[in-house]
C-alpha cells in the first residue's frame, strides 16, 4: 500500500507541470491587468490612433528556451531520485510487514509481542506517509519557484524587445489558446526567444 501511495503521489512529468503552472501564472497576470486597469486611450493608442498589438506563443518559447530545458531536467532528475528513495523505503517496510505476518500466522511470536510490533509498524507507516508528503510539498515549491523565474524572464525579454518594436499591447498565447487569428507580423515569439537565449548564454560566460 505504501508503495502504491508513493507512486501515485509523486507520479507525473514535472516538465509538463511547470508548463501548465507557468501558463496559468502568465494568463492570470494578464487578466488582472484587464480587470483592474480600464482602457485608457492615451496609453493604448499609437500616434496614428490605432492600437499596435503583438503576441508571443508561450509554449513555443518554453520548448526552445535553453535555460528552461536545464531547469526542467533538474526537476525531473530530482523527482526520479526522490521516487527511488521512497520506493526503496516502501519496499523495505513491506518486507517487514510480510515478515511480521508470517510470524503471526506461524505463531512464532506471542500476542503481546505481536501487538507491540504492529504498533511499531503503524508508526513506521506514518513516517513514510509524512516523508512522501514532505517530498510532494518540496517538489511543488520548486515548481512554483521555476514558474515565477520563467515568468519574470519572459516579461523582461518582452520589455527589452518591445523597446525597439513599440507595440502598445503584447499578448501571451498557446496552442489552442484564445487567439484565433492574427497577422504574422504581429508574432514576436522569435524575437523574445532569441533575447531569452542570448541573455542566458551571456550569464553562462560570466
Amino acid at each position: 500500500m505504501i508503495k502504491e501511495n508513493s507512486n501515485r503521489i509523486i507520479s507525473g512529468v514535472l516538465a509538463l507541470a511547470v508548463i501548465v503552472l507557468f501558463i496559468l501564472h502568465f494568463s492570470g497576470k494578464e487578466n488582472k491587468v484587464v480587470e483592474n486597469q480600464p482602457v485608457q486611450q492615451g496609453v493604448l493608442l499609437g500616434k496614428t490612433g490605432e492600437v499596435r498589438i503583438a503576441y508571443v506563443f508561450v509554449d513555443s518559447v518554453l520548448a526552445n528556451y535553453d535555460f528552461y530545458k536545464i531547469l526542467t531536467d533538474r526537476l525531473v532528475s530530482k523527482k526520479a531520485n526522490l521516487e527511488k528513495e521512497l520506493t526503496g523505503k516502501g519496499a523495505a517496510f513491506q518486507k517487514e510487514v510480510t515478515d511480521f505476518q508470517y510470524k503471526v500466522d506461524k505463531k512464532l511470536i506471542t500476542s503481546w509481542d505481536a501487538e507491540a510490533r504492529q504498533k511499531q509498524l503503524t508508526e513506521q507507516q506514518q513516517v513514510l506517509v509524512n516523508l512522501q508528503n514532505e517530498m510532494q510539498n518540496n517538489l511543488a515549491k520548486e515548481e512554483q519557484e521555476v514558474t515565477v523565474q520563467l515568468h519574470d524572464s519572459v516579461i523582461a525579454a518582452v520589455n527589452t524587445v518591445n523597446m525597439k518594436l513599440g507595440f502598445n499591447v503584447v499578448l501571451s498565447n498557446t496552442f489552442g489558446g484564445g487567439l484565433l487569428y492574427a497577422d504574422d507580423n504581429m508574432n514576436i515569439t522569435k524575437q523574445v526567444l532569441d533575447r531569452l537565449n542570448e541573455t542566458y548564454r551571456k550569464t553562462k560566460t560570466k
